[in-house]
C-alpha cells in the first residue's frame, strides 16, 4: 500500500499506525518487479509467511531429447522451490549469436546456459551475477564427484554456473552397417579414415555429415587433426601459447585440406543444423557424423546397435597408441547462469543452481548419461545402451581434452578460428590457413 499525497505531521502519524496495524495482519503488498506477486494463501498459524510468487525467464536448448529432462528437473524444483515457475524459450543453434545479442540490448533472460566463453564475453560486460554464496549455503560442491569440483570455479574465483553435465569428448560417430554393407574397414587412423573417406565418396555416399552452418564442428574437426601430434590443440593458442607454424597445426590444416579434396562433406554442408544432420546420418545417407558425446543417447534410439563411436581417427599410424586418449572436446566453468540485472536475481540465482544439480540428475535417469558429475549414485531407467556403456568404460582412460570452440576464453582468436577453418573446409588451402591465422593470431593477442 502507498501514500502519495503529502499530509501534516499528526496525520502522518496516525496513518503510520494504521500501516503497522494493517501490516500485522498479514495482508501481502505486490512486489516490485512484475514477475513478482504475493502469495494469496494466509499465514494463519504463526509460521513464516509464504515467499511471493515469482516466474523467471529460462533460455535454455528445450528441445528434444533434452526437453523431457528439463520438465522432469523443472517439476523436482516444485519442491524445493515452489513458489517459482520457469517460462523456457528455446534456444537457438546459432553459436551463442542470439544471447549476445540479448546482453548487448540489456534483455537477458533471468537464466541461461552460458558456456566457458561466454561466461568470460559477459563478465567483462559485467552481465552475470555470481553464484559463491549459494553453493556454500547449500554445500553445493559436496554433491559433485571429485572430477567435477573443478568446473564448479571459474579462475578468478567465483563461480557464475553451477555445472548441469559433465565433460563431454568430441566423437565421431559412424554406421556399423554401412560399413559392412560396403566393406569400407573401420578407421583407426588418419591413413584409413581417408580411404574411408574416398571409398563411400565413390559410392555417393556422404562419408562425414557436418553441420557446418554452426562453426564449431568444423573447429572440432581441425582440433582432432592436431590433438594426435599436440594434447593442447587449439586450446593451447588460445591460452597464448605457439603458432599456426608449429608442426601440429600445419600438419593439422593439411590433412582437413587433403580430406576435403577427397570429398569429406556434402556441398550442403554450409546449411546444415545439427537436426539436419543427425536426420542424415541415421537415416543411412552418410557413413559417420561429428558430434559430442551427448548426442549418444538421442542416435542410440534412432539406430540401436547400428551406431559405434570414433575417438581419434585422424592421428598418424605409428602414433595411435600413444595418443588415443588425448581428446578434443571438454569444457570447463559453465551451466545455467544468471543476468545480475535481473528482477528477481537472488531468486534466480538458487534456482539456477540447484536446478543444474536436478538436471544432471534427470540426464542419467532419463538420457542414461554415462558420465555423471553427481557424488550420490544415480541409476539410469533403461540403463546404458552398448555405445553408453563404452563410453563409461572408456571415460576411465582418458588423459587429456583440449575444449569446445565455445570454451576459448580469447574472442578474437575464437572468431578468427572459426571463420577460418570454415574456409578450410570449403577448399582453402592449408597454407594460405596457416598465413591467415599466424596474422590473426597477432591480433588477437595484442
Amino acid at each position: 500500500m502507498k501514500f502519495n499525497v503529502k499530509k501534516p505531521a499528526s496525520m502522518l502519524l496516525v496513518l503510520s499506525m494504521l500501516v503497522l496495524a494493517l501490516s500485522a495482519c498479514g495482508s501481502g503488498d505486490k512486489g516490485a518487479s512484475g514477475d513478482a506477486g504475493a502469495d494469496s494463501k494466509t499465514d494463519t498459524g504463526g509460521s513464516a509467511p509464504a515467499a511471493k510468487s515469482v516466474k523467471l525467464k529460462f533460455y535454455a536448448q528445450y528441445s528434444d531429447p533434452d526437453k523431457a529432462v528439463y520438465d522432469a528437473a523443472a517439476e523436482a524444483m516444485k519442491k524445493i522451490m515452489p513458489e517459482v515457475s520457469v517460462d523456457f524459450e528455446v534456444s537457438a543453434q546459432d553459436d551463442e549469436q542470439k544471447i549476445k545479442t540479448y546482453a548487448a540490448a540489456g534483455s537477458l533472460p533471468d537464466i541461461f546456459y552460458a558456456s566457458s566463453g561466454l561466461i568470460e564475453t559477459l563478465k567483462k560486460s559485467d552481465n552475470l551475477a555470481t553464484m559463491d554464496d549459494v553453493i556454500k549455503e547449500n554445500n553445493l560442491e559436496d554433491k559433485l564427484n571429485e572430477s567435477a569440483k573443478p568446473m564448479m570455479w571459474n579462475k578468478d574465483g567465483h563461480s557464475y554456473a553451477v555445472p548441469n553435465v559433465g565433460q563431454w569428448a568430441g566423437l565421431i560417430y559412424y554406421n556399423k552397417e554401412l560399413f559392412s554393407q560396403n566393406n569400407v574397414k573401420v578407421p583407426t587412423n588418419y591413413d584409413e579414415f581417408l580411404e574411408a573417406v574416398k571409398a563411400f565418396n565413390a559410392k555417393k555416399i556422404t562419408p562425414l555429415e557436418v553441420f557446418a552452418k554452426e562453426k564449431w564442428p568444423a573447429v572440432l574437426l581441425l582440433d582432432m587433426a592436431i590433438v594426435g601430434s599436440e594434447p593442447g590443440g587449439l586450446k593451447k593458442l588460445d591460452n597464448g601459447e605457439g603458432t599456426f607454424s608449429d608442426e601440429a597445426y600445419v600438419k593439422g590444416a593439411q590433412k582437413l585440406e587433403e580430406l576435403t579434396k577427397a570429398g569429406l562433406i556434402s556441398k550442403n554442408a554450409f546449411n546444415t543444423t545439427a537436426d539436419d544432420a543427425a536426420a542424415q546420418f541415421s537415416s543411412g545417407k552418410a557413413a559417420m557424423y561429428m558430434n559430442g558425446a551427448w548426442s549418444m543417447s538421442n542416435l542410440d534410439s534412432l539406430m540401436g546397435d547400428k551406431v559405434g563411436i570414433l575417438y581419434t581417427p585422424l592421428a598418424d599410424a605409428d602414433k595411435v597408441d600413444q595418443v588415443k586418449w588425448n581428446l578434443s572436446g571438454g569444457g570447463f566453468n559453465q551451466g545455467f547462469a544468471v543476468s545480475k540485472n535481473s528482477k528477481n536475481k537472488d531468486v534466480a540465482v538458487k534456482y539456477a543452481a540447484l536446478f543444474s544439480l536436478e538436471f544432471a540428475k534427470q540426464r542419467v535417469i532419463l538420457l542414461s548419461d554415462p558420465n555423471s558429475i553427481l557424488a550420490e549414485k544415480v541409476t539410469p531407467q533403461k540403463g546404458l545402451s552398448p555405445i553408453q556403456q563404452q563410453y563409461a568404460d572408456d571415460s576411465v582412460n582418458f588423459k587429456t581434452m583440449t575444449t569446445f570452440a565455445w570454451g576459448y576464453e580469447n574472442a578474437k582468436f575464437k572468431t578468427a578460428v572459426e571463420d577460418n577453418t570454415q574456409k578450410l573446409l570449403a577448399g582453402q588451402s592449408a597454407e594460405d590457413f596457416v598465413k591467415d591465422m599466424n596474422k590473426a593470431l597477432e591480433t588477437a593477442r595484442k
